[in-house]
């Protein structure tokens, strides 16, 4: 059992390893209390800082104010819900920031791998975001904790949407080799916890799906509009990473 504290509140978890994982997911169960489910090679200090990170909805959840997982399992087409037309949510990368604790060498989700953050902090009037086989996020050298943290987050939220566009129409390109009827294009949004629902006859996807492999995505495409699971030989291992997976890029 590990402990972490944050202010004058403890928080107790478990840590289990699981081989070929690339992700981390924290759990809150009701017997087992907090764990965190890690692939082979992390250390404690990783595990911290996810926890750091996400200890005001561990706290949350432990106070009963919700309930016990970080977020449901949804590989089936009907839990890929299709919801009637919502009001366009607009693109704004600063709404969808979040303020976490980052630090060096810190993982981020992209496509189904894992990354690691650089953080470099210099010279500079303004805070960049660059991606060489890292994510390597440059900060003005004057900014305290708290500046660094926002403006990662935020920096952090516009390289995933920037993307979006791109690689959701290189997914969707795959997906119409094997559906006639798939649609011409799709677009992205702030859609919270969703994978993906159908806005005025459009497929929109969540952004934060830019964590998945692209088969993932291709899966999640196709479950909008036909049977995914009936479209795909390999449905059950393209919608695996749904079941094992949140969508909490950060």
């Amino acid at each position: 059992m590990y402990t972490y504290q944050t202010g004058n509140q403890t928080i107790d978890y478990k840590i289990e390893v699981v081989p070929n994982r690339t992700d981390i997911t924290v759990q809150i169960c009701d017997k087992e209390g907090v764990k965190v489910i890690i692939p082979r090679g992390l250390n404690e200090n990783n595990v911290r800082s996810i926890i750091a990170r996400k200890a005001t909805w561990i706290l949350k959840q432990l106070n009963g104010s919700q309930p016990a997982e970080e977020k449901p399992a949804a590989p089936k087409k009907e839990a890929v819900k299709k919801e009637t037309a919502k009001k366009e949510a607009p693109k704004a990368a600063a709404s969808a920031a979040k303020t976490g604790s980052f630090e060096e060498g810190d993982k981020f989700p992209y496509l189904g791998r894992q990354y690691r953050l650089n953080i470099v902090r210099g010279d500079v009037a303004k805070a960049e975001m660059t991606f060489r086989a890292k994510f390597i996020a440059t900060v003005p050298e004057i900014w305290n904790e708290q500046q660094t943290n926002e403006g990662i987050g935020q920096l952090l939220t516009e390289w995933y949407q920037g993307r979006a566009g791109e690689k959701f129409q290189e997914a969707l390109k795959s997906v119409k080799k094997a559906a006639d009827n798939a649609p011409e294009s799709v677009k992205w949004d702030e859609l919270g916890e969703e994978y993906a629902t159908t806005q005025d006859n459009t497929i929109v996807l969540n952004w934060r799906l830019l964590t998945a492999p692209l088969a993932t995505i291709e899966y999640v495409i196709a479950s909008q509009f036909t049977n995914a699971d009936e479209l795909f030989e390999d449905a059950a291992e393209r919608k695996q990473w749904l079941s094992d997976n949140t969508l909490n890029a950060f």
